[in-house]
């Protein structure tokens, strides 16, 4: 059960950095520069917490099903719509100067491949403690 809960740190970790990386890209775009992103930085830092945090308290409640499902389906989504396509985008003929910023392409991808792996990891871990226990809530946390 720590293991579950180190995970769920890190999931909020990834949050935070991840909600850190579109403020830069904020900062940046008051500055005259270019966006870190494609996305616009300010829809981002109100979207992440708003679909993440809700995710991180049913896990953090031990609503084990809830959170391996809705969390699973969010981060593969994550994976599917964002991570794939700057994949191919990095290895089409134009490379990565079609994206906005060289440095944004790269924190994105490294922030990215930090927290989709962790977050498949987490719904694994629930799933496995839900079972194990048979029952979706609560698990103790000791």
């Amino acid at each position: 059960m720590n293991q579950f809960k180190l995970v769920i740190k890190l999931q909020l970790l990834w949050l935070v950095v991840a909600i850190l990386f579109h403020v830069v890209s904020l900062i940046r775009v008051s500055m005259g520069m270019t966006s870190l992103s494609s996305s616009p930085p300010m829809v981002s830092i109100v979207q992440l917490p708003i679909i993440v945090l809700p995710i991180l308290y049913l896990g953090w409640k031990s609503y084990l099903v809830s959170y391996a499902f809705i969390n699973g389906l969010v981060f593969g989504l994550l994976f599917y719509m964002g991570h794939i396509p700057r994949i191919m985008m990095y290895f089409s003929p134009e490379g990565i100067s079609a994206y906005p910023s060289a440095i944004g392409f790269y924190g994105g991808m490294l922030i990215n491949t930090f927290g989709i792996p962790v977050a498949f990891y987490g719904s694994y871990l629930a799933l496995r403690l839900a079972w194990k226990r048979k029952y979706n809530h609560p698990v103790d946390w000791k």
